[in-house]
């Protein structure tokens, strides 16, 4: 999925485990971390990859064919009430006869389990990114997010330097005023 997300052939792809640590990989305006996908309660418990995943500004969870894949990292961000999308890939591998009953299966799941924090859900391929619609409905959620959170961080950025300069000027006729 970053390869098409990027439009190049960065990250490997294969059957099974193919990321075995954290990689970056640099778009335009962002980042994308590729992490190792096991559903390994140890992986996700340490202090350092927490505080790496309450860092991103977007969390996509990627699955194929049922939220049990990743249910422990899942029920991480719901704990930390950590917002995520959920991305089901390789949806071109389900015949057409069956992905609306595929569809309702996930979303059984997602309320049998009571997800929390799960904001969408995307059923897509990454290999065949126009054959579903809702590859550009992920796109769009991503880029109106980022520029949601660049219009933030600018407002937030002008904002703290307007009250650093008002807190300068105040400074100096206090020190004015002491003189």
């Amino acid at each position: 999925m970053i390869n098409s997300l990027l439009g190049e052939k960065l990250a490997d792809i294969g059957v099974g485990e193919t990321t075995k640590e954290m990689t970056p990989y640099h778009g335009t305006r962002y980042t994308l971390w590729d992490t190792p996908g096991r559903n390994d309660e140890s992986a996700y418990t340490n202090q350092e990859y927490i505080s790496f995943i309450k860092g991103l500004t977007q969390r996509l969870i990627l699955i194929q064919y049922t939220i049990k894949e990743i249910l422990n990292l899942i029920r991480l961000f719901d704990d930390l009430g950590l917002d995520y999308d959920i991305v089901v890939n390789k949806f071109d591998d389900i015949d057409e006869d069956e992905q609306d009953k595929f569809r309702r299966q996930i979303q059984r799941e997602i309320l049998s389990f009571k997800l929390k924090c799960k904001k969408n859900v995307f059923f897509l391929s990454a290999s065949y990114p126009r054959m579903f619609s809702d590859w550009l409905k992920m796109v769009h959620h991503l880029t109106e997010e980022c520029l949601d959170y660049d219009d933030y961080t600018a407002t937030y950025t002008e904002s703290e330097s307007e009250s650093e300069l008002n807190s300068d000027s105040s400074s100096s006729s206090d020190t004015d005023d002491d003189n």
